[in-house]
C-alpha cells in the first residue's frame, strides 16, 4: 500500500499544505523547526487519532494548529491493488479525542474495517515502534545498557518485544521488591526477620508453656525432617523429570538422526531462479504483447483505406482559396449593391443627368453643342454695350441742352446719336438670343438658365462611369460564381448531398481533411506499431538468449527442471531447518542422548528406580505428616492462655502474610521467567527468518566490514576477516547498525501483510560522510522493496540520492533540485 499524497487542512505550523509522493522513495528538505517531524506525526495521527500522548509515545504530541482556527486535521491518500483509499480525519471541538475518521475507496464511503484490515489491524504503538526511525529511537537505542541493547537486538523478532521486555522487567522488579537474598528492605525479608523476632518472644513467656516448647522443639525437627524428606522427594521428582525428559527427547533425537542422514547438498542458485522466472514472466508478457499488436496491426491495416487520396487532397488544398472566393464574392455583392444605391441617388438627386445619360451618344454630343453655341451667342448680346449706349445717350442729350458751346453740344448730339444705334442693336441680338434659348428648352427640355449644363455633364460622366462600374461588378460575380460551380463538380464525387453555399463547401472540404487526418494518423500509427513489433521481437529474442543462458549455468535444460531443482532445494532447506531447530532444542543434552541412544532400556531400569524410591520417600512424608499433626494437636491443648494465644496468633498472621507475599514473590518471579521463555521462543521462530535480509542490510551499513549474522544459542555476528563476535562485545555504533538494520528486515518481512511506508526523520543527522555513503546505498536498495519517506535537513544526504525532493522552509513548501557540483 502506497502513500501517493498527504493533504494537511490544520495540523501544528504547517496549513492547506498538499504533498504529492513518489511510490518508491521521497525526501522532505528542511531545517529544523521547518514542519518535517510535524509532518511525520501529522502521518501517524491521521491513521491512528490525535492526542494520543496517553499511550505513552513520544512521537504521538499535541499537535493543535499555531492559529486557533478549526477543523484540525487533513486525509492521506494510499494506493494498492483494491484501488485508491482516501483518509480523511478532522478533530474540533464535541469530537471524540481520535477524531472523526472518513474512509473512502475509489471516491465511495467504506467502513473504516476496510481499510486497517488490510494493515492486520495494528496500532499507533506497533506503527511507532516498527516503521519510524527518528532522533527519539537513536537516543533511546544510546540510553540503554550494553546488555539492553542486545535483547533489544535478540528480541526485535517477537511482536510487541518492546513492550514484552517492560513488562517482563517490571514483574522481576516487582519480585525484587518483595525478596533479595541479601536485602533488609524488602518486604519478605522484613516478614523473616519480624517472624523470627516472634518466635523468640514466644520462647521467653512463662514456664507454663515449657511443655509447649518442648514440643514445640519435636515439632520442628519433625518439619526439619519432613522439609528434607520433602527436598529429597523434589529432588527424585526433578531426577524422574530429567529421565521422562530425556525419554521423550530420545525420540527427537532418532528424528534428528534420520533427518540429518537425509541431508545432501543441492546446487542451486535463488538469484538465477529469480532471475529465470522474470525472464520467463517477461517473455510471457512479451509474447501476448506480439499477439496484442499483430492484431492491431491488422485492424488498423484494414480500416485505413482510403481512395483517391490524392484528388481529395488536391481539392483540401483549395481551402484557402475557396475562403478568397468567398469573402470576394462578399466584396463584389457589397460593391454591387453600393452602386446601385449611387444609382438611385442619382435618380432621386439628378433626374436631369439621369435623363441625358438614358439618351444616345449622338444625341448627347447634339446637345452638348447647341448648348456650347447658345451660350457663346449670350456672351456676345451681353447687356454691358446696351447699358453703355444708354449712358452715352443720356449724356449727349444733356450736353446737347445744358452746354452752351456749339461743339460740345454737336459732340453730345452725336454720342446720343450712336449711342441710340448701338442700343438698338444690342436688344436686337438680345431678342435673338431668347429665342434660340427658347427654341433649345422646347427641343431638350431642358432649359439653360436654370441648370448648369457643364457640371450636369460631369454627372452623367459618373452616372455612365456608375453603370460601367455595376457591368464590371456583374461580370466579375458570374466569372466567379462559374469558378464555383466548376469546383463543386470536382467536388461531387466524394460527397453526399450538394453544395449550396460557400460554408457548405468549406464544411465539406473540412470533412474531407479529417479524413485526410484521419488516414494520416492510422499511417503513423501503423508505423509505430510496426516498431513497437520489431522491438518486441528484438526484446523476445534477446530473453530466451538470456533464459538459454541461465539454463546452462544452471545445468537444466527447461524451467520446469529448474522448479524441480528449486523444490528440491527448498526441501533440503526445510530439512536444514527441522535439523537446526531439532539440534537447538537438544543442544544441552545431545552428548548425553548419543550415549543413551546406544542402550535405551537402560534409561528405563533409571526411570523405574527412581519412582521405587519416589513411592518410598513419598510414605516417609506421610508418616512426618502424620507425626506433625499429632504434636500440633497436643500444642493446641496447651495454647490456652491469652497473652500465649495473642502471640502466636500474631505469628500466625505473620506467617500467613509470609505466605501471601512469597506467592505474589513466586508470580512475579514465574510470570518474568515466562515472559523471557515467551520472547526467546518468538525470536527463534521469527528471528532466523529475517536474518538473510539483514545481513544484506547490516553489510551496507558497514561498508563491507561486516558480512553476515548468525543465530546460534547466542546472537553473533562475522567481520570480513571471517572472526565472530557476540553482539554484547560489538561497539555501540556497530549494535546502532546491527539494530537499524534487523528493524528494517522486520519491516520487511511482514510488508507482505502490513505495507506502509517507512519513516525516517533526521535518523542519521550525526552520521559521518562514510556512514552517509552507506545509508545512501541502504536506502536506494529499500526503495526497491518498499515505500521510503525521508525527513532530512541534510543537503549532502539529498546530492548523494540525486532526487528531486520537497523542501520543507518555514511555511512554503515547493519542490526543487539538487545538483551535484
Amino acid at each position: 500500500m502506497k502513500l501517493t499524497q498527504i493533504k494537511i487542512i490544520h495540523f501544528g505550523k504547517l496549513n492547506d499544505v498538499t504533498f504529492n509522493l513518489n511510490k518508491d522513495l521521497t525526501i522532505f528538505l528542511g531545517a529544523n523547526e521547518a514542519g518535517k517531524s510535524t509532518t511525520v506525526a501529522f502521518i501517524k495521527q491521521v491513521l491512528f487519532g490525535f492526542h494520543l500522548r496517553t499511550n505513552k509515545s513520544p512521537f504521538f504530541e499535541n499537535y493543535q494548529p499555531l492559529d486557533h482556527v478549526s477543523p484540525m486535521g487533513g486525509s492521506l491518500t494510499f494506493e494498492d491493488e483494491a484501488g485508491t483509499f482516501v483518509l480523511n480525519r478532522l478533530y474540533a471541538k464535541g469530537d471524540p479525542k481520535k477524531g472523526v475518521l472518513t474512509v473512502k475507496l475509489n471516491g465511495q464511503e467504506v467502513p473504516e474495517s476496510v481499510f486497517f484490515d488490510r494493515i492486520q489491524n495494528i496500532d499507533g504503538s506497533f506503527y511507532t515502534d516498527s516503521f519510524i526511525f527518528n532522533q527519539d529511537m537513536m537516543r533511546e537505542i544510546n540510553s540503554l545498557s550494553q546488555a539492553e541493547l542486545m535483547e533489544q537486538i535478540y528480541f526485535l523478532g517477537a511482536s510487541q518485544s518492546h513492550k514484552l521486555l517492560d513488562l517482563r522487567d517490571e514483574f522481576n522488579n516487582n519480585a525484587q521488591k518483595l525478596f533479595k537474598k541479601n536485602g533488609r528492605k524488602p518486604v519478605i525479608n522484613q516478614l523473616i526477620n519480624q517472624i523470627q523476632d516472634q518466635k523468640d518472644v514466644l520462647a521467653e513467656t512463662d514456664n507454663e508453656f515449657s511443655n509447649y516448647r518442648e514440643l514445640e522443639e519435636k515439632l520442628n525437627k519433625e518439619k526439619a525432617a519432613l522439609a528434607k524428606s520433602q527436598v529429597e522427594l523434589a529432588s527424585l521428582n526433578e531426577q524422574g523429570q530429567k529421565v521422562s525428559l530425556l525419554m521423550q527427547k530420545l525420540t527427537n533425537f532418532k528424528q534428528y538422526q534420520d533427518l540429518k542422514r537425509e541431508l545432501k547438498p543441492v546446487q542451486f542458485s535463488k538469484e538465477s531462479y529469480e532471475n529465470a522466472q522474470a525472464i520467463k514472466n517477461k517473455i510471457a508478457d512479451l509474447t501476448e504483447s506480439l499477439d496484442s499488436l499483430t492484431n492491431q496491426l491488422q485492424e488498423v491495416e484494414s480500416s485505413n483505406t482510403l481512395s483517391n487520396k490524392d484528388k481529395i487532397r488536391a481539392l483540401v488544398d483549395h481551402k484557402a482559396e475557396i475562403l478568397h472566393w468567398e469573402s470576394e464574392s462578399k466584396d463584389l455583392a457589397r460593391q454591387v449593391e453600393t452602386a446601385n444605391q449611387d444609382l438611385q441617388s442619382y435618380e432621386q438627386l439628378q433626374p436631369e443627368a439621369v435623363k441625358l445619360s438614358k439618351l444616345p451618344s449622338e444625341t448627347r454630343t447634339q446637345i452638348k453643342s447647341d448648348y456650347q453655341e447658345l451660350k457663346k451667342q449670350k456672351e456676345d448680346a451681353n447687356n454691358l454695350p446696351g447699358i453703355l449706349s444708354l449712358i452715352l445717350l443720356v449724356a449727349g442729350i444733356f450736353s446737347a441742352i445744358a452746354i452752351s458751346n456749339l461743339f460740345v453740344r454737336f459732340i453730345g448730339i452725336m454720342l446720343a446719336l450712336g449711342s441710340m444705334g448701338l442700343f438698338v442693336r444690342t436688344r436686337q441680338k438680345n431678342n435673338q438670343s431668347s429665342r434660340k434659348e427658347q427654341t433649345f428648352i422646347e427641343k431638350y427640355g431642358l432649359n439653360p438658365n436654370e441648370i448648369d449644363l457643364n457640371n450636369l455633364w460631369n454627372e452623367v460622366v459618373q452616372i455612365e462611369s456608375k453603370k460601367q462600374t455595376l457591368e464590371q461588378l456583374t461580370q466579375e460575380q458570374k466569372t466567379l460564381n462559374e469558378k464555383v460551380k466548376n469546383f463543386i463538380q470536382e467536388l461531387n464525387p466524394f460527397i453526399q448531398g450538394k453544395a449550396q453555399t460557400f460554408s457548405d463547401i468549406i464544411n465539406l472540404l473540412n470533412s474531407l481533411q479529417k479524413l485526410l487526418d484521419q488516414n494520416y494518423l492510422a499511417q503513423q500509427r501503423l508505423n509505430d506499431l510496426a516498431v513497437q513489433l520489431q522491438e518486441r521481437k528484438n526484446q523476445l529474442a534477446k530473453n530466451k538468449i538470456e533464459l538459454s543462458n541461465i539454463f546452462a549455468k544452471n545445468k537444466v535444460t527447461n524451467f520446469d527442471e529448474f522448479s524441480d531443482l528449486k523444490k528440491q532445494a527448498e526441501a533440503q532447506e526445510q530439512l536444514k531447518l527441522k535439523v537446526d531447530a531439532l539440534q537447538n532444542d537438544l543442544q544441552e543434552d545431545l552428548a548425553q542422548l548419543e550415549k543413551v541412544a546406544q542402550d535405551p532400556s537402560a534409561l528405563s531400569k533409571e526411570k523405574q528406580e527412581i519412582e521405587a524410591q519416589i513411592s518410598q520417600k513419598q510414605g516417609q512424608i506421610n508418616t512426618l505428616h502424620a507425626e506433625s499433626a499429632k504434636l500440633e494437636n497436643q500444642m493446641n491443648i496447651l495454647a490456652n492462655s491469652d497473652k500465649y494465644f495473642a502471640e502466636k496468633q500474631k505469628l500466625s498472621d505473620l506467617e500467613s502474610l509470609l505466605a501471601e507475599n512469597v506467592k505474589d514473590y513466586l508470580a512475579n518471579l514465574l510470570t518474568s521467567n515466562w515472559i523471557a521463555r515467551g520472547l526467546d521462543l518468538a525470536s527463534n521462530e521469527r528471528f532466523p527468518k529475517m536474518l538473510e535480509d539483514a545481513k544484506k542490510y547490516f553489510t551496507l551499513l558497514t561498508g563491507g566490514r561486516y558480512v553476515d549474522i548468525n543465530l546460534d544459542k547466542q546472537l553473533k555476528v562475522k567481520r570480513a576477516d571471517g572472526k565472530k563476535f557476540d553482539v554484547e562485545y560489538l561497539s555501540r555504533g556497530t549494535s546502532e547498525q546491527l539494530y537499524f538494520a534487523l528493524k528494517l528486515a522486520f519491516v520487511e518481512q511482514v510488508s507482505d501483510k502490513i505495507e506502509l511506508p517507512i519513516l525516517i526523520d533526521d535518523a542519521f543527522v550525526n552520521f559521518d560522510a562514510q556512514r552517509t555513503n552507506y545509508i545512501v546505498k541502504l536506502l536506494e536498495e529499500l526503495a526497491k522493496k518498499t515505500q521510503v519517506l525521508i525527513f532530512t535537513a541534510r543537503k549532502d544526504l539529498v546530492e548523494k540520492l540525486t532526487i528531486y525532493p520537497i523542501r520543507v522552509e518555514k511555511l512554503t513548501i515547493y519542490p526543487i533540485r539538487i545538483e551535484k557540483e
